[in-house]
């Protein structure tokens, strides 16, 4: 069996709650990512979704030790990143990149798209010409459906959806194997939404690329992923191919989620589970399962006991005591 390009385990990012006046000291932990994990296949795209502040970017940011996780281990091509110094770390970071949610924020307003495309090739080959430079910017920007004349442009002359391709273009630049997505359409209009993930599907194909696709839009998870980890208040509770876990989820939460999505035909029923009670703070996490106090089948046991990850279906992942599939219309 081929082992993943991208194995997580144990991953988690705990930030301490300071209190006191004079004094301040450590009084609690928002538990914003506990204890998640989850493989990624070479040219595979897996879909993180879940409600906002679930835990979905903090997620990908440690993936990349943007952000530094807590406790576990992050293997890529079997190095576990985790353990590298800032050094190391550098050499591997060609192979993994990042699409950033706001395109408007994540570019620079000072710099030209030439520059701003070109600033990971600066880093991980400075020995290019500035000839090869500008002809490797040029490839670039035509991979992604832009053109030469576009180098010499500021972000603010470009549209939202011009500007994620720019970010895509830039993410590409140094050849990366895995590219973190986090919410790379959700800033963009629904027609520009669908152009954008196209032409990631056609660069993965094109390139092998494997994703790690953050969002909480089902309709485009449904389009763009090989599989689906739905989280919930920093764990995940359900992992499967998406045609599975849309067809016939198992976590009480990945129904009532999915049964809240809008259906395209309107005369067709859906029974709609609704969910009672507000979404806890990750400072002030319940005890046993973390969506007990929602829960519509919840029992004494998932007040107390947490459950594990069980496999319900070869490949198919569910983090609940008395997981059972629950059928969705296909819409």
């Amino acid at each position: 069996m081929t082992a993943p390009l991208l194995s997580v385990q144990g991953l988690s990012k705990h930030f301490p709650v300071s209190g006191g006046f004079l004094n301040a000291r450590t009084v609690g932990q928002v538990k914003a990512v506990d204890d998640v994990s989850f493989d990624v296949a070479a040219g595979e795209t897996l879909a993180i979704v879940g409600e906002s502040g679930c835990g979905k970017s903090t997620t990908g940011r440690m993936i990349l030790r943007l952000t530094e996780p807590t406790a576990g281990t992050v293997l890529f091509d079997g190095v576990d990143l985790t353990q590298l110094g800032a050094r190391a770390l550098r050499r591997h970071r060609e192979a993994i990149q990042i699409v950033f949610q706001d395109p408007y924020a994540s570019l620079s307003p000072r710099n030209r798209v030439e520059d701003i495309i070109a600033e990971p090739l600066d880093v991980h080959e400075p020995g290019l010409s500035r000839e090869a430079r500008r002809d490797r910017v040029v490839e670039l920007l035509r991979l992604v459906g832009l053109d030469a004349i576009h180098l010499r442009r500021y972000p603010f002359e470009f549209s939202g959806g011009q500007r994620q391709r720019v970010a895509i273009a830039r993410a590409l630049s140094v050849r990366p194997k895995l590219i973190v997505a986090d919410e790379p359409v959700s800033a963009l209009d629904v027609s520009i939404q669908a152009q954008v993930v196209n032409l990631m599907q056609d660069l993965q194909e094109r390139f092998g690329l494997s994703y790690v696709f953050i969002s909480h839009d089902l309709a485009v998870v449904r389009h763009i992923a090989h599989r689906v980890a739905v989280m919930y208040l920093g764990r995940l509770v359900e992992v499967a191919e998406t045609a599975t876990l849309f067809g016939a989820p198992h976590h009480p939460y990945t129904q009532a989620l999915l049964s809240a999505a809008p259906v395209p035909d309107p005369e067709r029923s859906r029974s709609r589970i609704v969910l009672g009670g507000d979404v806890p703070g990750p400072a002030n996490v319940p005890p046993g399962c973390h969506f007990h106090p929602r829960c519509p089948i919840a029992r004494d046991i998932c007040r107390t006991q947490r459950p594990d990850p069980k496999e319900v279906a070869p490949g198919h992942l569910a983090a609940c005591h008395f997981a059972a599939p629950f059928p969705i219309p296909r819409g």
